[in-house]
């Protein structure tokens, strides 16, 4: 979905692993476009009908079901038909250095995250199951190893599931900027410059930056400091002794003054104040 379809929105997650519950006693439509550097699994528990979308790509769905959007898509979800008790849903996030860390085993058989979007409509008990899951990571998201633990029980129910149902599959190879913006979510730390991503997806700076701009409303360069900026976040918070100057470093900015600087902009605070702030959610 184009800048003129929707509003765009780049929503970073601060935390490895994070979880939302989401109510609303009535239908939303043209909800805004976003996406971020973590992959999202939507599990929508009420019944009704969504029309899910994701890299221009749209399905209208039968509810409960199950999203799983991977990092760097951007994506929507519209109520279609909602039931008496409104639209509920668990959006579950996950860094994908939490992903690195599951074991293979859980991944052999049908891959979980090789598609841009991947969709199973639940049954009743299958949805209370993941459900159940859900709420429990909702409250050790804190907690890191049991919040992984909780990750991976969840991801293997969803596997599971996808074995009874079938899966629906939304991928979009003619939608390059989907590329870009995956590219640019794996090597965020990576000081590239606009000629090199053009370079690396063989066409013109002018064309990668309007096709670009068009889609997320964002040059390459804002979209990326902003991914680091994100990442700088979640390692302000989980590592509190790291210093300022080598969080800088990691996650790609080319000095600490600029580090600061950007983070500044982006969050409202310095990399100190949002460290204090934040000491007592370290992950």
């Amino acid at each position: 979905m184009s800048a003129s379809e929707g509003t765009f929105r780049y929503t970073p997650k601060n935390a490895p692993i994070s979880v939302q519950k989401v109510f609303r006693e009535r239908h939303y439509v043209h909800r805004y476009v976003h996406m971020h550097g973590h992959t999202e699994l939507l599990l929508i528990t009420s019944p009704g009908r969504v029309l899910i979308s994701n890299n221009g790509n749209h399905c209208e769905v039968n509810t409960p079901a199950l999203v799983l959007h991977q990092a760097g898509s951007y994506h929507s979800t519209d109520t279609l038909e909602i039931g008496s008790e409104g639209y509920s849903s668990y959006c579950v996030f996950f860094y994908e250095q939490s992903v690195k860390l599951i074991p293979r085993s859980l991944l052999n058989g049908d891959p979980l995250f090789d598609d841009q979007c991947l969709i199973l409509e639940l049954t009743e008990q299958q949805n209370a199951v993941l459900s159940r899951y859900a709420e429990l990571l909702r409250g050790e998201t804190e907690n890191g190893e049991k919040a992984l633990l909780l990750l991976l029980l969840l991801l293997a129910e969803t596997k599971e599931a996808m074995q009874k149902n079938s899966v629906i599959r939304l991928n979009n190879p003619n939608d390059y900027i989907f590329d870009v913006t995956q590219y640019l979510v794996e090597h965020f730390e990576d000081s590239l410059t606009a000629a090199q991503i053009a370079a690396h997806f063989h066409v013109s700076v002018s064309k990668l930056t309007a096709d670009f701009q068009k889609i997320t409303n964002q040059t390459p360069k804002q979209f990326s400091v902003n991914l680091r900026v994100s990442r700088a976040a979640e390692l302000l918070r989980s590592q509190p002794k790291m210093q300022i100057a080598e969080i800088a470093y990691q996650c790609g900015f080319s000095s600490e003054s600029y580090f600061i600087q950007s983070f500044q902009k982006k969050t409202g605070t310095t990399p100190n104040a949002y460290r204090k702030a934040n000491s007592h959610k370290s992950f």
